[in-house]
C-alpha cells in the first residue's frame, strides 16, 4: 500500500515505522481483513509485525480516533458491529464523494492509466467468475483510487479513503456472502470506457451507480431487522 503526501506518492518503506503500522492495519480493514466485532490485540498484532507493543498501540489509538475502531475502558479495539443504517449511511457519502472525485480526475486521466483501468476491469470479470473474493477486493481498491488519485485533492483522497476503511470489513463480508447483480459485475468495464471517451459526468454517474448497490443493500437490511 501508499500513502499519498503532497501530492505525490510515498511507499511504506520511506515512512516511520508508526505510519507503517498505521497503514497496514488501514489496509486490512478497507480489504476487511478484520470482520464485524473483530477484536484486535495489541499483543498479537506486535508479535505479527515484528515490533513492540507501543507502535502498535498507538497506530490503533489513531485508527479509534478516526472513527475507524472501536476502543474501550480497558484500552482494548475492536471493528464496529455492522449496523445496517449506519453503513448504508456511510456508502451514500462515500458515493456522492467519489462522484466528485471521478469528475475531477476524468480530464486528467492519461492512456496508460485508462488502459491500467480496463485491465484491472477484466481482472475483475475474471475475479468474479472463479469466486476470487480477495483479489476482487484488492482489485477493486486499486480501481477506484487510480481514479480518485488523478483528481489531484489530496482532501478529498483521504476523506474517501478512510470511508473505505469504515465500510471494508462490511462490504467484504457481503461480496463473499452474496452473489453479485450481473449488471453490476461489468460497471467497472463501462466506467473506464466512459473515462476513455472524456465523460466525466457519465463516469461519476456510474461511480456512484457501483457504490449504491452497497447503499441499498444495507439499507435492505435496515429494514428487514425494523419488520
Amino acid at each position: 500500500m501508499v500513502q499519498r503526501q503532497g501530492g505525490g506518492v510515498k511507499r511504506l518503506s520511506q515512512t516511520s515505522l508508526n505510519d507503517q503500522i498505521y497503514q497496514s492495519l488501514k489496509w486490512s480493514l478497507i480489504i476487511g481483513e478484520y470482520t464485524p466485532g473483530s477484536v484486535l490485540s495489541i499483543r498479537s498484532l506486535a508479535t505479527k509485525m515484528g515490533t513492540s507493543a507501543m507502535p502498535v498501540r498507538e497506530a490503533l489509538t489513531r485508527l479509534a480516533s478516526e472513527r475507524l475502531l472501536l476502543s474501550s475502558a480497558n484500552r482494548s479495539y475492536r471493528v464496529a458491529e455492522l449496523e445496517p443504517k449506519r453503513v448504508a449511511d456511510q456508502f451514500f457519502v462515500r458515493a456522492r464523494l467519489e462522484g466528485i472525485a471521478t469528475s475531477l480526475a476524468v480530464p486528467h486521466m492519461t492512456t496508460r492509466q485508462i488502459d491500467q483501468l480496463e485491465e484491472l476491469a477484466k481482472q475483475m470479470v475474471h475475479d468474479i467468475e472463479n469466486d476470487d473474493n480477495e483479489n476482487y477486493i484488492v482489485r477493486n481498491y486499486n480501481f477506484h483510487f487510480s481514479i480518485y488519485a488523478a483528481a489531484g485533492n489530496d482532501e478529498l483522497f483521504w476523506t474517501i479513503e478512510r470511508l473505505w476503511a469504515q465500510t471494508g470489513p462490511f462490504l467484504a463480508q457481503v461480496v463473499r456472502d452474496q452473489d453479485m447483480p450481473e449488471d453490476w459485475q461489468i460497471l467497472h468495464t463501462e466506467i473506464a470506457k466512459a473515462i476513455r471517451a472524456r465523460d466525466a459526468d457519465y463516469a461519476a454517474q456510474l461511480i456512484e451507480k457501483d457504490i449504491s448497490w452497497s447503499t441499498n443493500t444495507f439499507q435492505g437490511m435496515s429494514q428487514s431487522g425494523e419488520d
